[in-house]
């Protein structure tokens, strides 16, 4: 008997399952919170710091450390203990801004403090450098030599040959030439980018503590003047063309003079020392186009009109006697003319002229030692703490040996600061003004005073201002961030009414689908019913046969028959059980098919996204009202800190207008005391020259006498140099260079 087809349907049917549902990971993503640890927060912070100020960025640095030391001040003494180490530290980064920004009181007092701390030995050495070079800036030359003798001069923490350099600068300046020879021998002897300064400043000590060693201080020149290059080299062959004249070897003085080149800062110290070796060597037309040459390119000089004296004197000592009388003759034109401009200048101009190199600056070129010579030191504002030196000393390692020779102030140097600055002066400024030198010791003391004063004030308004213009800056961002934040906001509600109408569309559509899907349930479950039911039927159908056959063959059957009449009735019997199972678990079948169990998850689902539709639109609203409301408590009234910050910036910048008034009032008293001087010397200047010109008249007069009185022409000639040289009178300044 063949097994109808239908039951292999309903048993496939029962056997389908859908695959089981894995349930969702509902562990949770820890959050992990570290726990505050100041200790590296602060090493964080000295780390910034400390690149900032290796960055060339003082201010920045200057303006987290004091910061961070005021937060030190705070913390508990747990932590405290912790951060032990890190307090030396601030206070050397601390003492460092103070240094590289000039602020020489903060520093001292820092250096002070750093020093009474336990731990911070290894910054000793590379401070009291420091201090001896903020004590020579200041003209605290004692002061640097007790420095100088210091045990923790030098060593691992600083560098020994600027050190070294330093406290023989000093003992130059107090006139200690036998300490100065012998720590520029120890400089020179060491080697170093400031061993050739040293071996220069060497022979200068030489010479200075016993002048008749003037030789002996050229010839240990003499070798250097050969091979030294740049701005040294030329102050090293001026130097050596100074000494040569005072020793009486003019020739080797207009030698090495003119070894120095002539667009040098020092060209014209040299070509003035040259004019007067080729004088004294008798060289006299030689000498006249050397002074002449120097009254032309350097008319902003006091030694001007002394050069244009001895043009004048050497045409009468030349014998040109009437050239002579022509030349003073317009000399002193030019000098009375020259007065009455100078006289003429309203006190106006001169302020005017005050207040513009203040707000420049640059006052300081008013009160440069003798700029005309070059002989002013200048060493950068990193000296002893550029950022190799910083990073060394923080690490504990060895300081590197410095890399940039000290720098001398030449005439070019200012002289293109002056230029530079002209057209703040004013057409009618008189820029001799700025090169003759400081009128009094007392004004020198007081610009040295009242400029540092001023670059504090400067430092200070400067570090307010970062300080402020931070703060605006982090409103600035709170505020570009809430403003980012309402824009994501608003963008994600936007998002979400577009997913609100896809929920919604989905919904209708599943809507629909339930629909069809119903049906189709139905018409299945219908079909699939009718076709267990057949099933049915016919396994009864089978045993009511099988039950016929069994009894109408009962007596005449053989076993095997009725063997297969029972293997028929058990194969009916279970058609029939199965069939029944089939009816029983049909609905339980059909909704376990996919098409069907996907229905009810959809909706499922679709009932979750909208409920997390609905929350997520919650959120998004309680967000916006809350960001609405920080940005307008932002845009609104300035915060408290802010409002401090700005009354600190202009408390800075009183002080700073306060200090800037007390050097223009400085400046001006010394501008106005040198254009006096300068009256007086350019009327005896004129004086000289029409005395120059009627002494010039007089030799005419008796030259042309005697030749009338005696035509010969030998007796000309007679009336040459010596005679009119003796009767001259002598220019100021004549007995050669100034030394």
């Amino acid at each position: 008997m063949a097994t109808p087809r239908v039951l292999v349907a309903v048993a496939a049917l029962a056997a389908a399952r859908l695959p089981a549902q894995q349930p969702a990971d509902s562990a949770r993503a820890r959050v992990v919170t570290p726990a505050a640890d100041q200790a590296r927060g602060v090493d964080a912070e000295l780390r910034s710091a400390l690149f900032e100020l290796a960055a060339d960025q003082p201010l920045a640095a200057l303006s987290r450390l004091e910061w961070l030391r005021t937060l030190l001040a705070q913390s508990s003494a747990a932590d405290s203990a912790a951060t032990a180490r890190a307090r030396g530290d601030v206070l050397f980064l601390l003492a460092e801004c103070y240094y590289r920004l000039g602020m020489s009181d903060a520093f001292r007092t820092t250096a002070g403090t750093l020093a009474a701390t336990p731990g911070t030995e290894r910054y000793g050495g590379i401070i009291q450098s420091q201090l001896m070079l903020d004590a020579y800036r200041h003209g605290e030359y004692a002061r640097v030599r007790e420095l100088s003798t210091g045990p923790a001069t030098g060593g691992a923490g600083g560098d020994r040959a600027l050190t070294t350099l330093v406290a023989g600068l000093a003992a130059y300046q107090t006139g200690d030439f036998a300490a100065a020879t012998t720590a520029f021998a120890g400089v020179r002897a060491g080697g170093g980018v400031y061993a050739p300064y040293a071996q220069y400043m060497e022979a200068l000590a030489v010479l200075q503590g016993d002048s008749t060693r003037a030789s002996q201080a050229l010839e240990a020149l003499r070798p250097l003047a050969g091979i030294a290059t740049g701005t040294f080299g030329d102050h090293v062959r001026l130097t050596a063309a100074e000494l040569a004249y005072e020793s009486g070897q003019y020739d080797a003085a207009a030698s090495f003079a003119n070894g120095v080149a002539p667009t040098s800062g020092l060209g014209a110290r040299a070509l003035l020392t040259k004019g007067w070796a080729l004088y004294r060597a008798g060289q006299l037309d030689s000498a006249r186009a050397a002074f002449d040459a120097f009254a032309t390119r350097y008319p902003m000089l006091p030694e001007r009109d002394e050069a244009r004296l001895m043009v004048g004197q050497v045409m009468l000592e030349s014998g040109h006697t009437e050239d002579a009388m022509r030349y003073f003759q317009g000399m002193a034109d030019s000098v009375a003319a020259e007065v009455t401009a100078l006289q003429s200048r309203a006190a106006a101009a001169l302020s005017d002229a005050a207040r513009a190199l203040v707000a420049a600056r640059v006052a300081g070129i008013a009160f440069v030692a003798l700029p005309g010579d070059g002989k002013t030191l200048a060493l950068p504002d990193a000296a002893g703490a550029d950022p190799a030196t910083i990073l060394a000393a923080f690490a504990g390692s060895p300081v590197p040996p410095a890399t940039h020779p000290p720098e001398v102030i030449s005439l070019a140097d200012v002289h293109g600061q002056v230029d530079s600055i002209a057209p703040m002066l004013g057409a009618g400024f008189p820029q001799r003004l700025l090169f003759t030198g400081v009128s009094s010791p007392e004004n020198a003391a007081a610009y040295a005073t009242r400029a540092q004063a001023l670059l504090e004030a400067d430092v200070s308004a400067s570090l307010a201002q970062y300080r402020l213009q931070e703060q605006l800056d982090a409103h600035a961002a709170k505020i570009a961030a809430l403003e980012e934040l309402g824009r994501l906001i608003t963008t994600s509600t936007d998002e979400l009414e577009a997913n609100a109408k896809i929920l919604a569309a989905t919904q209708d559509s599943l809507s629909k689908m339930k629909t069809v899907i119903d049906r189709s349930r139905a018409r299945v479950r219908e079909a699939l019913a009718a076709r267990i039911e057949a099933a049915r039927r016919t396994a009864i159908e089978n045993l009511t046969m099988i039950d016929s056959l069994r009894t109408a063959l009962s007596a005449s059957a053989e076993p095997d028959e009725m063997a297969a009449l029972d293997t028929e009735q058990q194969t009916a019997t279970t058609y029939l059980h199965l069939a029944e199972t089939a009816a029983a678990q049909l609905d339980a079948a059909i909704d376990r098919h996919p098409v069907f169990a996907l229905r009810d998850s959809l909706g499922a689902r679709l009932a979750r996204a909208r409920a997390l539709h609905d929350e997520a639109q919650a959120v998004l609203a309680s967000d916006d009202q809350v960001v609405k409301s920080a940005l307008a408590e932002l845009r609104g009234a300035e915060p408290e800190r802010t409002r401090a910050l700005r009354a600190t910036v202009a408390t800075a910048l009183s002080r700073r207008t306060a200090a800037e008034g007390e050097l223009i009032a400085l400046l001006d008293r010394e501008l106005t005391a040198r254009a006096t001087a300068l009256v007086g010397q350019l009327q005896h200047d004129r004086e000289v020259a029409d005395y120059g010109s009627a002494s010039a008249a007089f030799f005419r007069a008796t030259e042309t006498d005697a030749a009338r009185a005696a035509p010969a022409a030998g007796r000309a000639t007679q009336s040459g140099a010596t005679g009119t040289a003796a009767r001259t009178p002598a220019p100021r300044g004549s007995t050669g260079p100034r030394e």
